[in-house]
């Protein structure tokens, strides 16, 4: 499903006031868990694990 321009403004304004960068990510699902304006990777530290015990899922730049 396609999220509209004005949800895609939305959901960045309600990640970023969780404390969260919210860049979404290009390669497959899931958003960025950093702080927002970091400097570096985006990390999402939820999607992309191999195992439970991993602490950080997808990188991008």
């Amino acid at each position: 499903m396609k999220i509209s321009g004005d949800h895609e403004e939305q959901s960045r304004e309600a990640g970023q006031a969780a404390g969260y960068c919210w860049a979404r990510n290009p390669n497959r699902a899931g958003r960025c868990t950093r702080p927002p304006h970091h400097d570096g990777q985006h990390v999402d530290r939820y999607n992309g694990r191999s195992a439970l015990t991993d602490t950080t899922g997808s990188t991008w730049s």
